[in-house]
């Protein structure tokens, strides 16, 4: 069986670096796109805002380095050709082209932009993505995180689609939950999703490489998430959820009606 051509367009963080290394493990690929995806900064209301805003990001990428240890170390198949891209230019006519260069028979995607028309038309049902939550309830941006905002961790987990013109609307191929533990920051429980998608997308590029793959179910009609609604409020929510033993009393809920 001919080894079918894998492209990678990712995000430059350390979770996408994290992604990327786990799949070298298991499959060769012919060219890497890294685009630059800095969480952009909102703007502050107070001063009290910022320390909030910085507080949690350095909590969660401490919390990040930790979990994904493994993303220190490249251990790849191959030594693929790298590409860097900025905000906004992934769509653009020069990035459409190098990709078509490469002629790939899939491209696996984390953490990106959105992709425009051009790339669904030129690569129709070839394009999987890795989502960090369940689609079928939440869609677009931070999707690990809102499910604690609303004090459902047991919708955390990941979905591996395919793309299609509807954000994370594609059919799905795979999906699961994470195992909650009550002793889980909020920090842990955004960080398990991604070690659960990026185990789950090895899964799916396994099945459709052997012809195991089903077509997928069409479930994405969660509510959708941007950017913006990501703020230094939204973080002071579910800090106080953590802090009041909401969330933790909820996981002890959830872990006693799995029993």
């Amino acid at each position: 069986m001919t080894e079918k051509k894998i492209l990678v367009i990712t995000g430059n963080q350390l979770v996408h670096k994290y992604f990327l290394n786990q799949l070298g493990l298991h499959f060769k690929f012919s060219a890497v796109f890294f685009e630059n995806t800095q969480y952009p900064d909102p703007l502050f209301k107070s001063n009290k805002e910022k320390i909030v805003w910085d507080e949690f990001f350095l909590s969660l990428h401490k919390t990040e380095k930790s979990l994904l240890q493994v993303c220190e170390k490249s251990h790849t198949q191959s030594k693929p050709t790298v590409y860097n891209i900025e905000k906004g230019n992934l769509n653009s006519n020069k990035t459409l082209e190098l990709i078509k260069q490469w002629s790939p028979d899939q491209i696996i995607i984390f953490g990106t932009s959105l992709l425009g028309t051009k790339f669904l038309d030129l690569y129709p049902n070839q394009i999987l993505n890795l989502h960090v939550g369940l689609s079928q309830f939440y869609r677009g941006s931070s999707c690990n995180f809102w499910p604690i905002y609303d004090l459902k961790p047991q919708l955390l987990g990941a979905t591996v689609h395919f793309v299609s013109k509807r954000i994370d609307a594609g059919n799905i191929l795979i999906q699961d939950t994470i195992a909650l533990d009550e002793n889980d920051s909020e920090f842990v429980l955004m960080t398990k999703p991604i070690i659960l998608g990026t185990k789950l997308m090895i899964e799916a590029i396994k099945q459709i490489n052997t012809g195991l793959a089903i077509d997928g179910t069409s479930q994405g009609n969660g509510k959708l998430h941007q950017i913006k609604d990501f703020t230094p409020k939204a973080i002071i929510k579910v800090k106080d959820i953590v802090n009041s033993g909401e969330l933790k009393e909820k996981i002890n809920l959830e872990n006693a009606r799995l029993k």
